[in-house]
């Protein structure tokens, strides 16, 4: 039978994906890139700020899952 600590985890990444999505969409909502005609490397430079701000947030599921994991005793059992 599945632990209870591993149902929770899965519960909190399945959270963790969805407050990502919803604090990615708000990110990317607020920055205005500027045109890659006018400014070729303000363009690039705010691209690369979207990606990083996307890895940013796809750690947050693994870091839920191994939080509620922890808080259930997952680590405390023994193997």
């Amino acid at each position: 039978m599945i632990d209870i600590s591993y149902i929770m985890g899965f519960i909190g990444v399945a959270v963790g994906l969805i407050i990502g999505i919803l604090i990615y969409s708000e990110v990317e909502a607020s920055i205005d890139c500027p045109a890659v005609g006018t400014n070729p490397d303000g363009n690039e430079a705010c691209t690369r700020a979207k990606s990083i701000a996307w890895t940013v947030i796809s750690i947050l599921p693994i870091t839920m899952f191994f939080a509620l994991f922890a808080i259930f005793g997952g680590f405390s059992r023994a193997a």
